[in-house]
């Protein structure tokens, strides 16, 4: 869209084939994140709370948070200025039909991206939907993501589970649990005098081993220098 700052509703689509570190940092609009494929974590202070596919999150302006997104995730993103009555308190949902289509919608747009036409007319029309949706607490999970976040490194699932699993994070578990390794790692890394032993401690062979994990899931190398927040 043309000049997006300068109208209230902004829509974005992330279609990312690597895993994606986000920096914590305070926004100034409200932003409603919709999860089309796969997964990620939004992380709120220290705690990362897994949002998959079909669910939705919304934090309002001024919340500190952070989005990693994983490898093969499809999220739409849309921006709402503080001009817009929007909910006040940040929460999870299972984002009701209308509003999934719509972003849907949105996110396979090929048109021309004009406020006045009718791409603007669809952002218009999610932001009318975003009241009608039931915002819990990060914390109510189903009983997987629940077990998931409790124990992430430390859990094993059954063949029915890791069908599950994989329908809704979109890769296996295995995968998952490296990919949040690699973020721990980063996180961590700029304050270790020993990142062999820190590579370790996130349950890498070694530093090396990392590196080449890096290369795998973030397509480049490691940034010994960075913070994921």
């Amino acid at each position: 869209m043309t000049a997006s700052a300068h109208y209230s509703i902004h829509y974005q689509l992330f279609d990312l084939p690597h895993l994606t570190p986000g920096k914590r940092r305070r926004h100034l609009k409200g932003v409603l994140l919709l999860v089309h494929r796969g997964s990620g974590l939004l992380q709120l202070g220290r705690q990362y709370f897994p949002l998959t596919t079909g669910e939705a999150a919304f934090l309002p302006a001024d919340t500190l948070f952070a989005w990693h997104a994983l490898a093969d995730s499809h999220v739409s993103r849309i921006e709402l200025s503080c001009r817009l009555d929007q909910p006040a308190q940040p929460g999870r949902c299972q984002p009701s039909g209308l509003l999934a289509a719509i972003a849907g919608k949105l996110a396979a747009w090929q048109g021309e991206k004009h406020w006045q036409g009718a791409y603007g007319r669809l952002c218009r029309a999610l932001y009318d939907e975003l009241p009608a949706q039931q915002l819990l607490p990060f914390e109510a999970m189903s009983p997987l993501l629940s077990q998931v976040s409790k124990a992430p490194a430390g859990f094993n699932l059954n063949q029915e589970q890791q069908q599950v699993f994989r329908r809704q994070f979109g890769c296996d578990l295995a995968s998952w649990q490296r990919q949040l390794a690699l973020l721990h790692m980063l996180r961590d890394l700029s304050k270790s005098a020993d990142p062999d032993q820190l590579a370790r401690e996130h349950g890498f062979a070694s530093f090396p081993q990392f590196e080449q994990d890096c290369r795998h899931w973030l397509g480049s190398p490691c940034h010994t220098g960075g913070k994921t927040g």
